[in-house]
């Protein structure tokens, strides 16, 4: 609570490859704000609920993927930003039909591993 205190009205935007699941303990961190502590993934190596200071939720909107191989798609990447912030709007998912063209990503038109996330967002 004293970092959360100390950013007062600050706003605060998180973004990047986190390369996690939103089943994973690093989503439930950041969109919970806590991680149990208990027999699965990393929670068995704590000795307590974790606390995440910061009220985040996500603001990327619900793609249904952010990597997109042959062997794997699913979210792994976040834009996120405090509860007070309004998110606008978001890029929409990218087209699966020119994913499916082109392998995936990268190729000629998705140039990255991963797709691109926009967000628009109000901190007013």
């Amino acid at each position: 609570a004293e970092y959360g205190e100390k950013l007062g009205n600050s706003r605060v935007v998180l973004c990047g490859d986190m390369n996690s699941q939103s089943t994973s303990l690093v989503h439930e961190y950041f969109t919970c704000g806590r991680v149990q502590a208990d027999e699965t993934e990393l929670g068995k190596f704590f000795a307590s609920t974790i606390q995440n200071p910061l009220s985040l939720k996500l603001a990327r909107g619900n793609p249904n993927f952010t990597n997109y191989t042959s062997d794997f798609k699913d979210v792994i990447d976040y834009v996120l930003c405090d509860s007070q912030s309004e998110v606008v709007a978001v890029t929409p998912s990218s087209d699966i039909i020119d994913l499916e063209m082109n392998e995936g990503c990268p190729s000629e038109i998705f140039p990255s591993d991963h797709l691109p996330i926009i967000s628009d967002i109000d901190f007013s």
